[in-house]
């Protein structure tokens, strides 16, 4: 999974719950006269953080959703407040946001609400992916062959859990640099090669057949 955080983010505690629930995440600030460009496909959840508090939140809130979504913002978002009361909360609502979340919360409710927003994909995809003789288990980051089960990094996850996703389909270096490592990445184009290497060790431990190739000058497909 991967969410677009927008706005103030002084709060360290939800980039640290992201990373320990192994999601990604981008974070740009609030959109200013600029256009908001977001990819289509890229982000699963849009999460809106604001540092003001009380009705000041509710009134940049309300301005801003309705541009966010002229601006192609078509993906669940979720927006983080600071005591909005409950006819604030109404106003917000209305604007375009898909859910609401007031300060005091938990991080794990904040999590929760996360990932049901990202059930709201026209697609609902399964915890365990699978193709030929390979069994992903996206939610313990472990992928399973004939010889056995080896446990994946993040990145790692991400890779495969797109090739498994899309088995047969070419998918171009372009995407699997934004998918995995956002779309201010630049160092990520070296890196692929290093991390598909490490997935091709990965398929062998397990005694899979599945190959990865190259479709040269295109991208990367899983042979399953």
């Amino acid at each position: 999974m991967r969410i677009l955080l927008i706005g103030a983010t002084e709060n360290e505690k939800i980039p640290q719950a992201l990373r320990r629930d192994h999601i990604l995440f981008d974070h740009i600030p609030l959109p200013g006269a600029e256009p908001l460009l977001c990819p289509e496909g890229l982000y699963d959840v849009a999460v809106l953080l604001t540092d003001r508090a009380g009705k000041a939140a509710a009134q940049q809130l309300t301005a801003l959703l309705p541009s966010l979504r002229e601006d192609g913002m078509s993906v669940p978002l979720l927006v983080v407040a600071a005591h909005l009361s409950a006819r604030d909360r109404i106003l917000v609502l209305d604007a375009g946001a898909d859910d609401v979340l007031t300060q005091p919360f938990l991080i794990g409710e904040l999590l929760a609400r996360i990932r049901a927003l990202s059930r709201r994909s026209p697609v609902l995809q399964p915890r365990l992916l699978q193709a030929g003789d390979l069994s992903l288990d996206r939610g313990h980051c472990i992928l399973t062959g004939p010889k056995g089960d080896v446990r994946l990094s993040c990145k790692e996850l991400q890779l495969v859990e797109l090739f498994l996703l899309h088995t047969g389909q070419v998918l171009p270096r372009e995407t699997l640099r934004q998918k995995v490592w956002g779309i201010d990445s630049e160092s990520a184009y070296n890196a692929i090669e290093v991390y598909l290497s490490l997935v091709r060790r990965k398929l062998r431990t397990i005694g899979s057949d599945a190959q990865i190739h190259a479709e040269r000058g295109v991208g990367y497909y899983i042979e399953a």
